[in-house]
């Protein structure tokens, strides 16, 4: 057996092995960075919780009064509105927020009032909060470099007509507790697969 097929199948063996991985573990191999949890005894944390949920309310009051619809041919166009949107509400509310850009996790970096760090994912979705439908994923966590709260802000829309979307509501979630599934997969781009192309209509 070659080298190649030794480690494909090695792939699929650490699949199978890793079923699931808490979170801060997988934050702290591939950052070297902790996860805190958030301490509903600690003062600091819930003076953040506070200026979050209160740019949570003052959005969606907003979004409600004025009848905002967002449009968006794909679920992920209306995410990105979504997020630009709330980052100036979070900033409205006292604190320091810096977009982080690019794809992969985390989305959005936020510094309280006494300088700690937090990380906050925004995502939307258009299932059910008990759906199995997979919409967390984790690569390398280029993004994270300070030990931080790890929180996520999940949007629920629907399309209410076409290609314009409603926030029907939201959930804050802790991810110090959350669990992930490795799935190994293999993937191209369409430069590859189209580079050798033997037929070809323009």
């Amino acid at each position: 057996m070659d080298e190649q097929t030794r480690l494909i199948e090695r792939v699929f063996v650490t699949q199978k092995e890793l079923k699931e991985v808490p979170f801060p573990l997988l934050i702290k191999t591939t950052t070297g960075k902790e996860i805190i949890p958030l301490d509903s005894s600690n003062k600091a944390d819930m003076i953040l919780i506070e200026k979050i949920t209160k740019s949570i309310t003052s959005y969606l009051d907003i979004s409600k009064r004025t009848k905002r619809r967002i449009r968006g041919d794909r679920i992920n166009e209306v995410g990105k509105s979504i997020e630009v949107e709330f980052v100036q509400e979070l900033q409205r509310n006292g604190l320091e927020v810096n977009s982080l850009g690019s794809s992969g996790y985390p989305d959005i970096e936020i510094i309280d009032h006494v300088g700690r760090f937090t990380y906050l994912e925004s995502k939307s979705t258009s299932k059910s909060w008990e759906s199995s439908f997979r919409s967390f994923y984790y690569n390398t966590g280029k993004k994270v470099k300070e030990n931080a709260r790890h929180l996520l802000i999940g949007w629920r829309i629907i399309e209410e007509s076409d290609k314009y979307w409603i926030i029907k509501g939201c959930k804050l979630v802790d991810l110090f507790n959350l669990s992930l599934k490795l799935k190994a997969e293999f993937n191209a781009s369409n430069n590859n697969i189209y580079k050798d192309s033997f037929y070809e209509v323009s």
